[in-house]
């Protein structure tokens, strides 16, 4: 059987369960106990049935945690959101430790197989730093169960942060480069697009990456465009601050959202008529 074939999921009892033998990887139980409390048994472990007994063939950390967690109630508890809750996995009540099981058949060659490539998959290919990061970040600091921590995430921010800064280092002048007092004149910038410094609208990060600190009360948020459109946003801002002289790209943004929100509520008005009063009245300028 050089396949291995689906025969059922089950709650099996760990005295049932077996490692597999020679498992030659070296994983952390005590971090996977640790979700295991906060989150439950949220994968399967793959089991293969030999006839005479059930061998794990992926999932044996996950084993050594819940031997380690032991009958319940356990005593464990977490604060989520200012709630104490109980050990997802007992709840706090008498509990025998079973493993959801997806049992499978298979001949020895090919429970090697699984079990090699579901340690061998985990090490290849490698990670987004700036998906990663906006992942943990997205918790808000609630990184229980998660295997990071708030330190995890500082190294990470720094790693990021110093990749774009070595990105964005002047390139050596090639040895054989004409000197720069023969170079002919730069042609005059076309684009009627203000400079990103003088627009308001400053570059932000690349997708992805992770905005720095906010200040208190405020949080960010990313509006990604096409090069033209940004340009244009930028152009549209310009000439907004000829009325609100005095706020930055982010609240002029705000107040056309409120203007167009006024536009499209007119579709309800008996009348549909939008006066330029109703306009300025919704986007808070002062009127004429």
């Amino acid at each position: 059987m050089s396949q291995a074939t689906y025969e059922r999921t089950a709650d099996v009892p760990l005295g049932d369960l077996r490692p597999f033998p020679g498992n030659a990887r070296r994983g952390d139980p005590a971090v996977i106990l640790q979700s295991l409390v906060r989150t439950g048994q949220f994968r399967s472990l793959i089991v293969r049935d030999t006839g005479d007994g059930l061998v794990v063939l992926a999932g044996n950390h996950t084993l050594q945690a819940l031997l380690a967690h032991g009958p319940g109630p356990c005593g464990l508890t977490l604060t989520v959101d200012g709630e104490e809750l109980p050990c997802a996995l007992c709840a706090g009540q008498t509990w025998e430790p079973v493993a959801r099981c997806e049992i499978v058949t298979c001949d020895d060659a090919t429970a090697t197989r699984i079990n090699l490539v579901d340690n061998r998959s985990a090490e290849l290919g490698g990670w987004d730093q700036e998906a990663l990061a906006d992942l943990i970040a997205g918790l808000d600091g609630d990184l229980d169960g998660t295997g990071y921590t708030d330190a995890d995430l500082d190294k990470l921010v720094a790693a990021i942060e110093e990749a774009y800064e070595e990105e964005d280092e002047e390139p050596e002048q090639p040895a054989d480069a004409a000197p720069a007092g023969n170079a002919p004149p730069a042609e005059p910038a076309t684009s009627s697009a203000p400079p990103a410094s003088a627009d308001g609208i400053p570059e932000g990060p690349a997708p992805g990456t992770v905005a720095p600190p906010m200040p208190d009360g405020t949080r960010s948020m990313l509006l990604t465009y096409p090069a033209a459109d940004r340009d244009e946003a930028a152009r549209l801002v310009v000439a907004a601050r000829e009325v609100f002289a005095a706020e930055d790209a982010a609240v002029i943004v705000l107040r056309a959202l409120r203007t167009l929100v006024a536009v499209l509520d007119t579709r309800h008005a008996h009348d549909g008529v939008v006066t330029v009063q109703a306009l300025l009245r919704a986007a808070g300028a002062p009127e004429a």
